[in-house]
């Protein structure tokens, strides 16, 4: 760090030179405790650092007029000194009075508030009361010391003037300030750490000179704690009687939103808090109601009211309905107030929205329901829960999951008669080459862009811009930041040093003697005080520099042509964002497992858009946490329906189940597919097989599987999938071990000496059959024979003796005794043996 010496003309008290980063930040408490804190941080320092320490502290005590210090003392003196202002800070883009820049390190340190005691402004010849406010952020007491109050050495009566004076050029980079010229001199007493002193001066008229002749007047202070400058600024204030022949057409816009959250809805208990007299809500709508400012609002706040039907606290539905009926300009935000820029630097293929609420709502809760007004003509309603305000003349359709219509549907929810729908709000400085032309083709074809998105261009130009062939309006940077700087004051005096800072402009800019549009706009964070916002339009109302104009009003002026400053957000939270896109993906397919995939998927969406909050900006830390969190909750959701792993199962059946568990610890019923596949050909499963689950709970599956050919080790890969195709969880794999080879094999054996046995004696049955039917045959035809012959040499008898004698012949060849093969009877079973019939056509024959 290196800190600019005060002129000489600016003694007692230069500023000591150092470029030693490594000093402590314990404050100087008098010459006895410096000796002391300097034997207890004297660190080792490089011999060339502390030779150039200990020359700048000897030149600080030559050129002080009371040389207070001896040279002997000077390294402890200057030791003590640095401590103090290595722990402090000056204002944030101001300086000395005399022209040395502030402190570099602004985060943790001391800042000195100058403002009149009563007012904003200053009133030329006459007595000036003045607030010098002390206020010590660091962890260590701030010593006692000497607070200088100067001015600027001339009237300021231009933008240069000014921003030479504050610090800050018209970019808002540091500039060189005034040589100024000291006033009053007096003792502050110590200040504890987080505290604020307040040191009064009362300046007599003619000192003041010719500095309060123009518009405005430059006051600046200064602490020395033992010689060495702690803290310093420069603030500006109008004079009550600067002229104003062109009063600034002055635009403001306003955020209404609610404090960096990651969940993109909010609960009753929340709507309640905020909406309840003095709650931040309500204290944010008294703030603007009424008043010349353009609001963009945040329909998260919106759609959380309306999603709860009559379960509402009365508050939240009164403050909607107050809502309804400002006059101000309103347009919506993205949903959460999404950093729009962001999502055009990733290249979505729209802007995020929300996609349902339907897992929020409760049929219960919107019995009573009543629809939208069909008239076109009709007075929007007051919006209300159960009667959401729209301009549409025909309400949205139905989302079809809702029975019979009584549900409202996600466009009536976040429905809303805004003025404008076509704005957007990037955060500052966050715009990049070609995001405007991705908010046209999405809809939003006007821009509020930051100062420091655009190149600066020299005097006073209207807020309306041509960027890249984009409308655009651009907020002017020292009325934005002052109107910040207000809003978010903390005391009284720090509130009018940046009033009066804003009137300082507008006073300066009233004389340009071109009329105006401009613009300037609140932060989006958290640190804007609804009271301080009040007061601060209110004293910007009622001066005579300035002129309440409307957004559309800055809109409508004649464009300046503008260029862009490419200023692409930062890596890290691009990445981070991705990695959340690219999960909510894998969620969007995962979710087909339920029934409705809309109870895992529009809480995702809306949660997302809540953590792309531009709020989070001021606050990356914990915005990284955020992130973190969430993806590890999302990825828990993935894992939550899985196969439960096993133990190896023993395969010794032909045909056998394979058991699997089925895990779902969704609070939702899931629906799955488990499917198997073997790693080799001893295994053949069979089919896959559905299953829905009962939420948090598990189920056992039976998967079918077959034993193939061979038998041993196996593994089984089990996965799950949802109806529609997408893997589910994990694949597990079960070892299976396979012994049922034997029973097919021993079955077929045994099937071949079964069918061999009854077969071979089938056969020798048959073959005994025909032998006996031959040998029975050859001796029945021997007998046939020899009646034939007896028969010829007779005469020929009548029929009746030809039967009778036929009959004769076949008895003896049924009960012949001596044929040593015995005929079965008639009834015997065996008469219809196949072989008999196959031998019968032979005998018949024979017979014939």
């Amino acid at each position: 760090m290196s800190d600019e010496s005060i002129p000489a003309a600016r003694a007692p008290g230069e500023r000591l030179q150092t470029t030693d980063d490594t000093v402590s930040d314990d404050p100087a408490t008098g010459s006895a405790a410096t000796d002391e804190r300097g034997a207890a941080t004297g660190r080792r320092r490089g011999r060339g650092v502390v030779l150039g320490i200990a020359v700048a502290a000897i030149a600080a005590v030559i050129a002080a007029p009371l040389g207070a210090l001896a040279v002997s003392d000077a390294q402890s003196s200057a030791d003590a000194a640095l401590d103090t202002a290595r722990g402090s800070t000056g204002s944030a883009g101001s300086a000395t009075a005399g022209g040395a820049s502030e402190p570099a390190d602004d985060l943790d340190g001391v800042e000195l508030h100058i403002a009149p005691t009563l007012d904003t402004t200053i009133t030329p010849g006459a007595p000036l009361a003045v607030n010098v406010e002390i206020e010590n952020s660091t962890a260590e007491a701030l010593a006692a010391g000497t607070v200088r109050l100067t001015r600027a050495a001339g009237p300021i009566d231009g933008t240069a003037e000014l921003d030479a004076w504050l610090g800050t050029g018209g970019d808002g980079n540091a500039a060189p300030a005034d040589d100024g010229v000291q006033l009053l001199e007096a003792e502050s007493r110590a200040v504890a750490a987080g505290s604020t002193a307040l040191v009064s001066f009362t300046v007599p008229a003619n000192a003041l000179g010719d500095a309060d002749d123009g518009p405005v007047l430059g006051l600046g202070a200064e602490i020395l704690v033992d010689g060495m400058l702690v803290a310093s600024t420069g603030e500006a204030f109008a004079t009550s009687t600067a002229p104003a022949p062109d009063p600034t057409s002055l635009a403001i816009v306003y955020p209404l939103t609610v404090p960096a959250s990651a969940t993109g809805i909010f609960t009753a208990e929340q709507l309640e808090q905020w909406t309840a007299p003095l709650g931040l809500l309500d204290r944010q709508l008294d703030a603007i109601a009424g008043k010349q400012v353009a609001v963009g609002i945040d329909p998260r706040i919106i759609a959380s009211i309306r999603a709860l039907g009559s379960a509402a606290p009365v508050t939240a539905t009164e403050w909607l309905a107050r809502l309804g009926t400002l006059t101000n300009e309103i347009f919506p935000l993205a949903y959460a107030d999404a950093d729009v820029a962001l999502q055009a630097q990733l290249d979505l293929p729209g802007l995020l929205t929300p996609t349902t609420f339907s897992d929020l709502l409760d049929p219960a809760a919107f019995a009573d329901v009543e629809p939208p007004p069909a008239d076109p003509n009709a007075e929007t309603p007051t919006p209300t829960p159960t009667a959401p305000a729209t301009g549409d003349a025909t309400p949205e359709p139905t989302d079809p999951s809702d029975p019979a219509g009584e549900l409202p549907t996600t466009e009536e929810l976040l429905a809303w008669p805004y003025t404008r729908t076509d704005i957007a709000w990037p955060a500052d400085d966050s715009i990049a080459t070609g995001d405007l032309g991705y908010l046209d083709a999405a809809g939003l074809t006007t821009a509020i862009v930051a100062a420091g998105n655009v190149e600066p261009i020299d005097g006073r130009v209207d807020a309306a811009s041509a960027i890249e062939g984009s409308t655009a309006v651009v907020a002017d940077s020292r009325l934005t930041a002052a109107l910040r700087a207000a809003s978010a004051a903390s005391t009284e005096t720090e509130w009018r040093a940046a009033a009066g800072q804003l009137l300082a402009g507008l006073a300066i800019g009233a004389q340009s003697g071109d009329p105006t549009t401009m613009l300037a706009t609140f932060d989006r964070g958290a640190s804007a005080s609804s009271d301080r916002v009040a007061d601060t339009i209110d004293e910007i109302a009622g001066n005579p520099w300035a002129v309440p104009a409307g957004l559309s009003d800055a809109i409508g002026a004649p464009p300046v042509a503008r260029t862009l400053v490419d200023e692409p957000e930062d890596d890290q939270r691009r990445a981070a964002a991705e990695r959340m896109l690219a999960v909510e993906v894998e969620v969007t397919e995962f979710a087909t497992v339920l029934e409705d995939p809309r109870l895992l998927t529009g809480p995702v969406r809306r949660d997302l858009l809540a953590l792309l909050d531009v709020a989070w900006l001021d606050d990356p830390v914990a915005w990284n946490t955020a992130v973190n969190t969430w993806l590890t909750a999302r990825r828990t959701t993935l894992e939550s329906v899985s196969v439960v792993p096993s133990s190896s199962v023993l395969v010794v059946a032909r045909e056998s189940p394979l058991p699997t568990t089925v895990l779902n610890a969704l609070p939702f019923p899931a629906t799955v597919i488990v499917s198997a596949d073997p790693s080799n050909g001893r295994l053949i499963v069979e089919d896959s097989v559905e299953v829905t689950v009962g939420a948090e709970s598990r189920s056992n599956v039976q998967v079918p599987i077959a034993a193939g050919v061979g038998r041993g080790e196996v593994t089984l890969a089990v996965s799950l999938s949802s109806p529609t195709g997408v893997q589910v969880g994990e694949t597990v794999n079960i070892e299976a071990n396979v012994q049922a080879d034997w029973e097919g094999l021993g079955a077929t054996i045994l099937a071949i000496a079964v069918a061999l046995f009854f077969g071979f004696g089938i056969w020798r049955n048959i073959r005994r059959r025909r032998r006996q039917r031959a040998e029975a045959a050859a001796e029945g035809s021997e007998t046939t024979d020899d009646a034939t012959r007896d028969d010829s040499e007779q005469p020929e008898p009548e029929a009746s003796d030809a039967a009778e004698r036929s009959t004769e012949s076949a008895a003896p060849e049924s009960a012949a005794p001596d044929s040593g093969h015995p005929e079965p009877e008639a009834s015997d079973p065996e008469a219809s043996d196949p072989a008999d019939e196959l031998d019968a056509p032979a005998s018949e024959s024979r017979n014939d």
